[in-house]
């Protein structure tokens, strides 16, 4: 269910609200801000497991025993770093929505992730008649470090009635983006204490050679402090892997299990400031008031 939720919710990416206009009026120490600056952001990431595995094994002619694989989701972090880019256009006029666009802004970066992870085996050897006899044991680490790049498109739809220069202060973003991973880092592919007896095949993600391709899906709730800083709160998701191509997933497979990595975001974008156009810190008002008196003297 929460896949049909992710999907419904991408419907909206499509519809925006306006856009970040440079100042116009007086406040925020005269500042004057550009149409691109840098995003940065980092939070937990999160690895949602799989369900157990379970299943029977022959021990030999007369002993059978089952077994039971058992995944576990732990946290991992992720940090980000490169730019954001409002374009100057007036967007994709839809009529339905008024003054709505397809594309407010769009972004990319380069970071690094990690995604954790742990699995657990146990093997109940049983006799003839159906009485446990041994137990065998062991559990093995998912910690893979990833190096990406991404870039995504951005819809707002803005909300409230708080203003920051022309512009509401709060908005829902939404993007669809695409990243490719390269894995850097792996924690041994082997179970710990020398564990081998493993009852079903075992899968490990591409490495390095290979990487991830993926389409991936951001949602936040945008506050706009000023002219300049921006925060988007917010949690982004893998959609769907196009390169190993598995079917309509998004899992990494580790041992004998697979996990849904999703990552809680904290993104901050900073626009550049722009230069006076007079070389001095004045606002549009008193640069025309500067005119005005100059004209008549």
């Amino acid at each position: 269910m929460i896949r049909i939720s992710i999907f419904l919710l991408l419907a909206q990416v499509a519809y925006g609200q306006g856009g970040f206009e440079k100042s116009q009026k007086k406040g925020n120490d005269y500042l004057q801000v550009r149409n691109h600056g840098y995003q940065f952001s980092l939070g937990p990431t999160y690895s949602f497991a799989s369900k157990p595995l379970q299943g029977d094994i022959l021990v030999d002619q007369a002993d059978r025993g089952n077994f039971t694989i058992t995944p576990q989701a732990k946290f991992g972090y992720y940090a980000e770093f490169g730019l954001a880019h409002f374009p100057k256009w007036k967007g994709t006029p839809i009529k339905a929505l008024g003054k709505s666009r397809i594309m407010d802004y769009f972004d990319w970066g380069i970071g690094y992730r990690q995604f954790n992870a742990l699995e657990s085996t146990l093997i109940e050897n049983q006799n003839a008649i159906g009485e446990i006899y041994s137990t065998i044991s062991g559990q093995g680490i998912m910690r893979t470090g990833y190096l990406y790049g991404s870039m995504r498109a951005h819809s707002l739809i803005y909300f409230g009635k708080k203003v920051v220069v022309k512009v509401r202060k709060h908005f829902l973003d939404q993007s669809l983006g695409i990243n490719y991973d390269f894995q850097v880092k792996a924690k041994a592919l082997t179970y710990q204490d020398n564990f081998n007896t493993h009852p079903a095949a075992q899968t490990f993600q591409p490495n390095l050679a290979a990487g991830l391709l993926q389409f991936n899906y951001q949602i936040g709730i945008g506050i706009r402090l000023n002219k300049a800083w921006i925060l988007i709160p917010g949690a982004s998701l893998p959609i769907v892997t196009l390169a190993p191509w598995e079917g309509f997933n998004a899992n990494i497979h580790w041992f004998s299990s697979t996990y849904w990595p999703i990552q809680a975001q904290f993104k901050v974008i900073k626009l550049f400031e722009a230069p006076n156009k007079c070389g001095v810190y004045s606002t549009p008002e008193d640069r025309e008031m500067d005119k005005q008196f100059r004209m008549n003297n």
